[in-house]
């Protein structure tokens, strides 16, 4: 559900077919990012959204602010099927969060002093908004970025920075600005769901909210 920009390497993530809710494969370096070719499927592609992937891991891994984290072993991961057959969006829609919280506040960060004292429950979730928009600015180093804006429940508000790469390319076209979903072309008939996951610590002291993947569904998907 996740195959997002991470330094110069990648952050991989899914929901594990067994029900058993998340999972993120991390390297055995100190921050866990994954680099060529470490996350190549075994046709030689990179792995997508809704792809099933079997993966050998060596033992959990987990972080104060990243419980999922396993370490992956050195054996190519195995791509199943490309996309998930329709039976699996059940395991997808378990994993919504409705909100106002999401991954542990209702804002776009969460200091990492808080896992201190209290290690976090999760650094990933499912969302679904109502209603979403598209930005693309300036990040604070200058770079082009693209951004989700969004509502949870009634009053939490997310602007959040998407690391999706493959998103990101889609939206590469647009001019700075503000855009709805139909102005991107996706149709009023379809849905968003995001994967959002919690980052790494920032150099101000927080770990930011990210939107690592992005998938468009019919509507009707969760009555499937």
């Amino acid at each position: 559900m996740a195959n997002s920009r991470k330094l110069s390497g990648r952050c991989v993530a899914g929901i594990r077919t067994d029900g058993a809710g998340w999972i993120r494969p991390v390297s055995q370096s100190p921050d866990g990012t994954l680099y060529w070719p470490q996350y190549l499927l075994s046709d030689g592609t990179e792995p997508r959204i809704l792809d099933v992937i079997e993966i050998e891991f060596v033992c959990p891994r987990p972080a104060v602010h990243q419980p999922e984290n396993w370490i992956s072993d050195v054996t190519r991961w195995r791509l199943v099927s490309r996309p998930a057959p329709p039976e699996k969006l059940r395991l997808l829609a378990r994993q919504i969060v409705e909100g106002p919280i999401l991954l542990h506040s209702d804002t776009d960060r969460v200091p990492f002093a808080a896992f201190s004292t209290t290690p976090a429950s999760a650094s990933l979730a499912l969302v679904a908004p109502k209603e979403i928009s598209w930005k693309i600015t300036y990040s604070i180093r200058g770079r082009r970025q693209t951004r989700a804006v969004f509502t949870l429940g009634d009053s939490a508000f997310y602007d959040l920075a998407v690391t999706d790469p493959e998103w990101e390319s889609r939206l590469r076209h647009l001019t700075l600005g503000t855009y709805s979903p139909q102005q991107i072309g996706v149709d009023a008939g379809m849905e968003t769901v995001l994967t959002v996951s919690l980052g790494e610590p920032f150099e101000d002291g927080n770990c930011y909210k990210l939107v690592s993947g992005v998938l468009i569904l019919p509507r009707t998907w969760r009555e499937e």
